[in-house]
C-alpha cells in the first residue's frame, strides 16, 4: 500500500494507523452507498454528454479522501465536444 502524501516513512505507527483508518472508513462508506455512487456516475455522464461524446463504458467515478475532505473523482474519456454559439 503507497503511503499517503501527509506520511513519511519515518511516521509513528499511530500516525500510519489513523491514516489506514481513514482510508478504510471511506471505503466502506462507498461500498454502502454502492448505488448512490452508480447514481452519480450516471448523472455526472449524461451531464458531460450535453457538451459532447463520451466513451460511458470506460468512465470511473470513486470517493477519495483528499486533505481530510471527501472528494468525488470522475474520469469520463470525452471523444469530441459540441461548438456552443
Amino acid at each position: 500500500m503507497a503511503m499517503s502524501q501527509g506520511l513519511s516513512l519515518g511516521a509513528p505507527s499511530k500516525d500510519v494507523a489513523r491514516e489506514r483508518l481513514k482510508i478504510l472508513l471511506v471505503h466502506d462508506r462507498a461500498e454502502a452507498n454502492r448505488g448512490l455512487l452508480e447514481k452519480l456516475k450516471k448523472d455526472l455522464i449524461g451531464v458531460v454528454a450535453r457538451y459532447g461524446e463520451v466513451e460511458a463504458e470506460k468512465a470511473e467515478v470513486r470517493i477519495a479522501r483528499v486533505d481530510c475532505q471527501s472528494v468525488v473523482l470522475a474520469r469520463i474519456p470525452v471523444r469530441s465536444l459540441r461548438r456552443i454559439t
